[in-house]
């Protein structure tokens, strides 16, 4: 009896394992659409950052009540892109046919015939893999046209009803298209692209490229003219989220030499000896011990670091123009990467965004805080500096890890106050009054000013 139940149970453990390495295969973390990680759900309970508010793409919340409307409008974009593409839709579908059971296995929880729990809402998974990547095109380039009037000249690219829907949901589209649970894997646009001919399939990549730059770019504080995002084709995203971290991390800084905007990569090995718990510290509580935040020279979350000077230091970061929608997006990027990285010693760009979030949260203690950040030109925002407070500090609290990079420069600050403590003493009491250090100087310039004029008097009398 007793090695009955043995043999069940060594043959239960065994079924369990086999079945966790199938769903969890390290190989394949970055290419699979991840569930919100739970960890950081009750951020999702104070800002809507998990599920689409206008529109669902994929399975996780195809059938979702609130979004049943856009079905219909998705249907009729996927038309218009037929239309605009040459695309036969029965072709299309065959294709999403052949590619069922690769793109199933892109989703943690797709059962047998549909999706986690919508068995009935999803009556064809091709289908809404057709409708929805022909859509999520059709978006793109329609934004790309809207940046680009005279890109195609002459020609219209959808009708009028179709244009002033998606450009008065603009925002919405853009918030829920860019949610870590409403992604398409990749290979199913890649796949309804390679359908169409080549002068249109370049047409609808440069607009992939032009609407992530458009969309990158809406984070920088100052908009400057920057050249159009190319991604390799041969090494393409898992989805459209992940394409556009990839910009925000490496895209937006290709044009500099690593060691300049990447400082932090040619030390790995300090990876566990920096992991240490951060403190908030102000902006003047830095300055006070002679480091000075600055901007990077790119916009890239991952252009940040310290740099240590003879007389003060400098530690810089990209600056940030937050709304809703970029603070959702900066979210799932940030949950992406948790799903994704595997340890604190990963190469630092694997989680470059939970670091630069959690390096601002660093420097707001207080609402004045944000108001300095502000001042310096590295944060912009609609909302107040109480929101913006309240959105990093429950944002860091909630993450598992801060990163490697900013983990070094932690590292960075505490040893540069431990070596250099007597002059940051010195630079500190400066600092604090250096008012009252100019108001003394000026009292004896004008006091030996005097006993000159007095002495020179009394010489020639």
């Amino acid at each position: 009896m007793a090695s009955s139940v043995a043999i069940d149970i060594c043959s239960e453990l065994c079924k369990a394992r086999n079945k966790f390495d199938d769903e969890f295969e390290f190989s394949k973390v970055d290419t699979i659409i991840h569930r919100f990680p739970a960890g950081l759900g009750s951020i999702g309970c104070r800002y809507p950052y998990i599920g689409p508010r206008f529109v669902a793409i994929g399975p996780y919340h195809h059938g979702v009540g609130h979004l049943m409307k856009m079905e219909e409008v998705k249907k009729a974009a996927a038309k218009c892109f037929c239309e605009l593409t040459g695309l036969d839709p029965d072709v299309g579908l065959k294709k999403m046919e052949a590619l069922e059971g690769e793109a199933r296995r892109k989703y943690v929880d797709i059962k047998g015939g549909s999706g986690g729990g919508h068995d009935d809402a999803v009556s064809s998974f091709a289908a809404m893999m057709f409708r929805d990547a022909c859509s999520l095109l059709l978006y793109m380039d329609y934004v790309y046209q809207s940046i680009n009037p005279c890109y195609r000249t002459g020609q219209q690219v959808i009708n009028q009803s179709m244009q002033r829907f998606l450009f008065s949901n603009r925002d919405s589209i853009d918030n829920d298209i860019m949610l870590l649970e409403n992604q398409l894997p990749w290979l199913v646009v890649q796949a309804i692209m390679g359908l169409v001919s080549p002068e249109k399939k370049l047409v609808l990549k440069k607009a992939v490229g032009n609407f992530i730059t458009d969309m990158g770019g809406a984070f920088r504080v100052l908009e400057t003219e920057g050249k159009p995002y190319e991604y390799d084709e041969g090494d393409w995203p898992p989805h459209l989220l992940a394409l556009l971290r990839h910009y925000k991390i490496n895209g937006e800084h290709q044009q500099l030499h690593e060691h300049e905007c990447c400082p932090l990569l040619n030390v790995p090995n300090r990876a566990t000896e920096a992991q240490t718990e951060p403190e908030s510290v102000s902006p003047m509580e830095l300055e006070e011990i002679g480091i000075r935040l600055t901007a990077s020279k790119t916009a890239a979350f991952s252009d940040m670091g310290f740099v240590e000077g003879w007389f003060s230091s400098e530690l810089s970061l990209a600056p940030l123009s937050l709304s809703d929608a970029r603070a959702s997006c900066l979210v799932n990027m940030a949950a992406w990467e948790v799903c994704t990285a595997s340890s604190f010693g990963d190469n630092p760009d694997k989680t470059a965004v939970c670091s630069y979030l959690a390096l601002l949260a660093m420097f707001m203690v207080r609402e004045e805080d944000v108001h300095t950040l502000r001042a310096k030109g590295l944060l912009h925002g609609p909302h107040s500096n109480k929101e913006m407070l309240t959105f990093f500090k429950t944002v860091v609290k909630h993450l598992p890890d801060s990163g490697s990079r900013f983990a070094y420069i932690m590292k960075d600050i505490a040893d540069y106050r431990a070596k250099r403590y007597i002059w940051t003493q010195v630079y500190k009491w400066v600092y604090n009054n250096y008012k009252t250090i100019i108001t003394v100087v000026s009292i004896l310039a004008t006091l030996v000013g005097l006993f000159s004029a007095l002495f020179n008097l009394t010489k020639h009398k």
